[in-house]
């Protein structure tokens, strides 16, 4: 797949690969069937409807934490899970959140990186929840990253990046909102600003520091296209430094797409 920018045709081809793909996946493990986080943002509804089109048993989780993600965002996800026939569940996280950070000894450690390592925590009580589930009902866990978060290294590990299978890793973040119009994706969901829900009024971008349009034309030709960093300004008309920039973050990161290394004796 070279082109940044999916044909109808390429859509298609794609909407029927993850469905299968999800089919397949549950069939060797001989799950019930699967569950998810649904954040109400694009990703998650988008790997929802795929899922809800592969297998009859999807559960899903929203897991907002009260006070940093926008009530709005839970409505939309509880909205497409009925609409869509998924079973549900609402768990505010606040209170495990709290447990941790009320009886962990801050006082041992530097705290300077202390706003990054509590929002860390948050996916990963996510993912806690998520595998609860999963265990209790012999289901699989779909992640919601696409290819421009796990290039970039953009999740947190053992946390949104802990899962059995991830529906829409092939595609970068600009070609899941190309599929999410192309399989009926309601607009107010599409066409929300990302935000991970790290923290209050935290966006992907502003975090970043590029939009996602720039980001994917970069990854695109430095992965897909295999070109330079110099050709890659060139073909994208994006400053050297952006390039580098992206260039260092994927080597920085290499160890989130990895599993852990063995020290062989």
């Amino acid at each position: 797949m070279k082109k940044l920018s999916l044909s109808p045709n390429q859509l298609q081809d794609c909407r029927k690969k993850i469905v299968h793909g999800i089919r397949d996946a549950v069939g060797l493990a001989k799950a019930r069937g699967v569950v998810l986080g649904m954040s109400g943002g694009v990703d998650s509804s988008v790997t929802a409807k795929l899922a809800a089109e592969a297998v009859k048993d999807v559960y899903a989780l929203m897991l907002p934490e009260r006070g940093v993600n926008d009530p709005k965002d839970l409505k939309d996800a509880v909205r497409l899970a009925e609409q869509l026939g998924i079973r549900h569940t609402v768990i505010e996280i606040n209170e495990a959140l709290n447990a941790i950070s009320e009886h962990f000894p801050w006082e041992s450690f530097n705290t300077s990186y202390k706003k990054k390592a509590v929002a860390n925590i948050r996916p990963r009580i996510r993912m806690i929840y998520n595998y609860l589930t999963a265990n209790l009902d012999g289901r699989l866990v779909l992640g919601t990253s696409n290819k421009t978060e796990l290039l970039l290294g953009y999740f947190t590990k053992y946390g949104d990046g802990g899962c059995d299978l991830e529906p829409i890793g092939g595609l970068y973040k600009t070609q899941v909102l190309q599929l999410a119009k192309y399989i009926g994706i309601p607009d107010c969901i599409a066409c929300k600003t990302p935000t991970a829900g790290l923290w209050k009024g935290q966006t992907d971008e502003s975090e970043i520091g590029m939009k996602y349009s720039e980001i994917d034309a970069i990854l695109h030709s430095l992965v897909d296209c295999g070109l330079s960093i110099d050709e890659t300004a060139k073909k994208t008309g994006l400053k050297k430094a952006m390039v580098e920039s992206i260039a260092d973050k994927m080597a920085g990161t290499q160890h989130k797409r990895c599993m852990p290394g063995i020290i062989e004796v």
